[in-house]
């Protein structure tokens, strides 16, 4: 019977055909890792195929197990150098160091004192030779009679074996500290994240996603895919106020993975996509809930990074015409339009140069979002060609915001030749031409924006609204743009059309931003409290002018108590939405913080 179990697992390699089951070549280290039975394809297997991941084989494997005699060599060197009674209590001292923790909270002062004594002598008595083989300090309690044994010094003459030649089992690394996320947490903050954030920045493929995750426990990846899978979890948990406890501790954790990555970076090596598409997010997550001034930092090490990986020429013709999986090459084009739009919105907000050049830009506008949840991506047009057509039919919601940011843009950069025109001394009619220009060119993209999505389709996306609110905020810029400029009398009857017009968009914003409640604030787009905040500062300072100097914009007809009370519920409302956003946005508190300081908000009666 026994001989008859060695003949059939001595053929259990062999098919019923005569031939091998065993596939000629090694298998992959993604199969390896995960136990299934690799196909062998080259240059890549079925396996890392459909989970669109390198496929990687190492040839050159060490044999397993220790070398032969190593353990011999080792017993016998043991058993020469320390006495049977020194074994026994460093077999006891092994052990419990397994409960170093525990024992650590009920050792008392007077334990610690006699463990201090103990370390003292025990450090006097191997100055002279080499360390002791276990520290005392490594335990709290105090060592037994039994562990108090001098070890004499190991030395190559006194065993057979050195320490040059042992070749000890590599020390597991220590758990990271993001290991509190268990796997029902992780569950419920991919759903978060792709509920609540991913409609703001649309980067990712859901399914192929999904698939990574399902493959590879988050502990096995490398450092770059587990930055990134620790930020947009940390983005998921500055969209919700169930995370509070988690979520500054795994923040810290993702940038200090992010800024080992950039400190042990090769230049030699292409930069990941992930270490962008994190630093991006943590950027995001900076804005929500810490600083404006760290998130324009991070925000510019992702900047720098998309300019190093050339993901502003994509699609360049000079780019090598190599196979590319199409939606991998779809996330890098929708990576670059996110960053593409925050440099925008910080440009705004701050008033400062861009980073990212509109003029340089090669890279195909996102494919709709259907066809890239899908995996088949279909690839836009180019940002000048969608700007000239004003077409905006079957583009995807980055898409459409991407081209209202660039018109939206375009002013501040207006604005500040326009200082630099006065610092000089040489202003001309330039500036009214450019700004004329200006103002067609945003009516257009408006109209166009409003005839293909409707403001009340546009609700059910987070970033189309905000590309409609961002377009009015653009609306009043101009027109306090124009208002700080010198103007003589020829000009007077413009700058009145652009205050009626800003005056309008002021009340539109208070209009999309009471409808914006129906949707939820978790789900609003971070820059929102911009174009909330400069729609209620506008509609503050008209109410001052009104209340001080009884302004009308026209004259035949003044404002009645009917509309004024109207406007004042249009600030309320503004400000009301801030007071709500400010406990999860950090840029609501603080344009909150910067109305109320100031004397002319509406606080309730004149």
């Amino acid at each position: 019977m026994a001989g008859h179990r060695r003949t059939a697992s001595s053929h259990a390699g062999v098919g019923g055909s005569g031939q091998p089951r065993q596939l000629p070549g090694s298998a992959c280290e993604e199969c390896r890792k995960r136990k299934l039975r690799c196909d062998r394809q080259r240059p890549q297997c079925g396996t890392c195929a459909d989970a669109g991941i390198v496929c990687e084989v190492n040839n050159n494997r060490l044999a397993r197990g220790p070398k032969k005699g190593d353990l011999k060599a080792l017993r016998s060197r043991i058993g020469t150098n320390i006495k049977p009674r020194a074994t026994v209590a460093l077999e006891r001292r092994l052990s419990l160091d397994h409960g170093v923790e525990a024992l650590t909270l009920l050792t008392d002062d007077s334990t610690l004192a006699t463990t201090t004594a103990d370390n003292r002598a025990t450090t006097s008595g191997s100055e002279g030779g080499s360390p002791p083989l276990v520290s005392p300090c490594q335990n709290p309690m105090g060592w037994d009679s039994e562990m108090h044994v001098k070890v004499p010094p190991l030395t190559p003459t006194s065993a057979p074996l050195s320490f040059s030649t042992f070749k000890f089992p590599p020390t597991p690394p220590s758990p990271v500290a993001g290991t509190f996320v268990d796997d029902l947490m992780r569950a419920d903050l991919d759903q978060l994240y792709f509920d609540r954030v991913h409609p703001n920045v649309p980067i990712f493929n859901q399914s192929r996603y999904f698939a990574r995750a399902r493959q590879t426990p988050p502990l096995d990846r490398p450092t770059y895919m587990l930055s990134l899978q620790y930020a947009m979890w940390t983005l998921a948990m500055a969209m919700s106020s169930q995370f509070e406890s988690s979520r500054e501790p795994l923040y810290k954790e993702t940038r200090q993975m992010l800024e080992a990555l950039d400190l042990a970076d090769d230049d030699l090596q292409p930069v990941r996509i992930e270490q962008i598409q994190a630093w991006l997010l943590v950027a995001f997550y900076e804005l929500a809930r810490a600083s404006y001034r760290r998130a324009s930092i991070s925000a510019g090490r992702a900047f720098r990074l998309v300019q190093l990986a050339r993901l502003h020429e994509v699609d360049s013709p000079s780019n090598p015409t190599e196979e590319e999986d199409p939606v991998v090459k779809e996330e890098k084009r929708r990576t670059f339009w996110v960053a593409y739009c925050l440099d925008r919105f910080i440009s705004m907000k701050s008033r400062g140069p861009l980073t990212l050049a509109e003029e340089v830009v090669c890279t195909r506008l996102p494919s709709p979002e259907l066809a890239f949840q899908s995996g088949h991506p279909i690839p836009g047009c180019f940002l000048p060609e969608a700007i000239a057509s004003g077409e905006h039919n079957f583009l995807s919601p980055l898409a459409e915001a991407a081209i209202v940011v660039t018109v939206c843009a375009r002013p501040l950069a207006h604005s500040q030749a326009a200082d630099v025109e006065r610092a000089l001394g040489n202003q001309s009619l330039d500036f009214w031409l450019r700004h004329e220009w200006l103002d067609s060119m945003l009516t257009r993209t408006l109209d166009s924006l409003s005839i293909n999505t409707p403001v009340v389709s546009a609700m059910a996306d987070p970033m189309v609204f905000f590309a409609f609110m961002i377009a009015h905020a653009t609306t009043i810029s101009l027109c306090q743009i124009a208002e700080s400029t010198g103007i003589d009398g020829n000009c007077r009857p413009t700058l009145i059309e652009y205050q009626n017009r800003a005056m309008r968009a002021a009340r539109e914003i208070a209009r999309m931003t009471k409808a914006h409640e129906h949707i939820g604030y978790f789900k609003a787009h971070i820059f929102m409290p911009l174009a909330v905040s400069l729609g209620a500062s506008h509609l503050a300072a008209d109410r001052k002018r009104r209340v001080g100097e009884r302004y009308s914009y026209h004259p035949s007809q003044g404002l009645d108590a009917e509309t004024e009370s109207a406007l004042d519920g249009e600030l309320e409302t503004c400000m009301d939405a801030l007071r709500k956003m400010q406990s999860f946005n950090h840029l609501a508190r603080e344009h909150l913080s910067i109305l109320e300081s100031q004397e002319f908000v509406f606080v309730g009666g004149v």
